[in-house]
């Protein structure tokens, strides 16, 4: 889950100020006799609708937040794009007996690469009279349009990072995630993995593994798996009579770092990322959070938009050795 920055934090306490400061001004305008005029929303309002928000995103986000939770990199909210360096190799040993003689002068090439970073809105609102209804009994306002505004931007941001954003490009640069980035490296499943035997889930953890291993990256990696596919995983003996699930034995792997069942992961589907800021970085533009939006006259309706601005900036070097590997 992304955290707030100072300056984000900052952002978000100065739209609320601003919001309460706006309402007080009206009471003064208005007076107290109209309904509506002066209702500043309490601080409790917005503690509950944050702390729903936080409670979402750890039921849904499992593959961004594993992810985010070591790899969120803070991004300014006006930049629309993140670019990555790629540097080639450069220069050769050169090898003599008494050091003088020289190697060939080379330089390196420099390439970068874009990720751009949208904005996530959803917005909710309620009747100016709902609100003095709501009042006369404690703010208890409805929370269906609220949370419905809160799970939109969550599932969005989950698909976002396996897909990326399909409508966004900046400067020519596309939108990717882990599902589709054009230099992950991939190869097809060969079974049913909710039926597979254990060998079977071996073999296909194995080869998912082998793909990074092929990119020059042998180190354990996290692998996403669909939900249902590791339930049954933990569910299931190795072979008869072995005392131990298909999951344990498949965690036993040198290559695993560790195991993350997702609903968005779809069946049969295996995600291997390695966890390295050299591999993949969530760049942080907005955390989830709900904000108001202006009112100019006390019959104006209290709308709110629930927003965030976060993509996965997916990384390779310049020989196209990337990190992440995808069976399906």
């Amino acid at each position: 889950m992304l955290r707030f920055t100072k300056e984000q934090q900052e952002i978000l306490l100065n739209n609320r100020r601003a919001f309460k400061a706006r309402q007080s001004a009206m009471a003064n305008a208005f007076g107290t006799t109209m309904l509506g005029n002066a209702q500043t929303l309490p601080k409790d309002v917005w503690g509950q609708w944050d702390r729903e928000a936080v409670e979402l995103q750890r039921s849904v986000l499992a593959v961004f937040n594993t992810l985010a939770a070591t790899l969120s990199k803070p991004v300014p909210i006006g930049k629309l794009i993140h670019y990555f360096q790629t540097v080639s190799d450069s220069g050769k040993a050169n090898i003599s007996l008494d050091g003088r003689s020289k190697g060939r002068t080379d330089k390196p090439t420099f390439d970068y690469h874009g990720t751009p970073l949208p904005i996530i809105n959803v917005p909710f609102g309620y009747g100016w009279r709902e609100v003095e209804a709501a009042k006369s009994e404690g703010y208890n306002l409805d929370s269906a349009g609220r949370m419905n505004a809160m799970r939109e931007v969550a599932e969005t941001l989950e698909a976002a990072a396996l897909e990326g954003y399909a409508t966004i490009t900046v400067d020519g640069q596309a939108s990717y995630g882990l599902r589709n980035h054009p230099k992950r490296n991939t190869r097809a499943t060969g079974v049913a993995l909710n039926g597979a035997t254990g060998a079977q889930w071996l073999a296909e953890v194995t080869a998912t593994l082998k793909l990074l291993h092929g990119d020059n990256f042998k180190v354990p990696a996290t692998i996403f798996v669909n939900w249902d596919d590791w339930f049954y995983a933990t569910t299931t003996e190795f072979t008869a009579g072995y005392p131990k699930t298909i999951a344990q034995r498949v965690l036993e792997i040198g290559g695993v770092r560790e195991i993350v069942p997702a609903d968005s992961v779809s069946a049969n589907e295996l995600i291997g990322v390695v966890k390295d800021r050299r591999v993949v970085e969530i760049l942080n533009g907005m955390p989830m959070a709900t904000r108001a939006q202006f009112r100019a006259d006390p019959e104006d309706d209290y709308d709110f938009v629930t927003m965030a601005a976060a993509a996965a900036e997916i990384k390779f070097d310049a020989e196209d050795n990337c990190g992440i590997a995808h069976s399906s």
